[in-house]
């Protein structure tokens, strides 16, 4: 044993080779499992996505696309989602013109879900109406989870903001013949 100690002693190259070889090595194994982490790109619903979603929205509404519009949502996941697409679609097609803003208020997750509050203005011009342009304010509330690559709407409240009712469905929504 004690000329193996002796040889090591007496080659300080190898002892420095051997360190570097080690150190080295302990590097790449905590390269490795950074890179392979799962946990890279955390699926948090952020301020980006729900204006990307809103803007969207917003889009389809104005150039009065529905499938756009609808695009925005996972009606699958959405309860009464085979309603909403009728509401929406009727909706649609019987305005002739949709004017609207949004303006993001809060971003948040809760479990797996994003959550979303906007106040919302719009002003719609009913087809074949002699009535006033329909003008509602309200705050929507919306639910996004991830599907695939991408976020979508699950849910928004109070689905009433979109139909061409004058009437409030919620304490939430203001509706009048004109901006006061």
């Amino acid at each position: 044993m004690v000329p193996k100690a002796a040889s090591v002693a007496h080659n300080p190259m190898r002892v420095i080779r051997r360190v570097l070889s080690v150190a080295l090595g302990m590097t790449f194994l905590c390269l490795v499992s950074v890179e392979s982490s799962p946990a890279q790109q955390p699926n948090v619903f952020t301020l980006a996505d729900a204006s990307t979603l809103l803007r969207r929205m917003n889009d389809a509404l104005v150039n009065r696309q529905t499938g756009k519009f609808l695009s925005v949502f996972d009606l699958t996941k959405m309860s009464g989602g085979a309603l909403f697409k009728q509401q929406i679609t009727s909706f649609i097609s019987h305005s002739d013109s949709i004017r609207m803003h949004f303006n993001l208020t809060q971003v948040t997750m809760t479990g797996a879900q994003g959550e979303v509050t906007a106040d919302a203005e719009m002003e719609a011009e009913i087809a074949n109406s002699s009535r006033p342009a329909l003008y509602k304010q309200s705050t929507l509330r919306f639910s996004a989870e991830k599907t695939g690559a991408s976020w979508k709407f699950i849910d928004v409240q109070p689905r009433s903001f979109f139909s061409s009712s004058r009437s409030a469905a919620s304490s939430a929504n203001k509706s009048s013949s004109g901006p006061e």
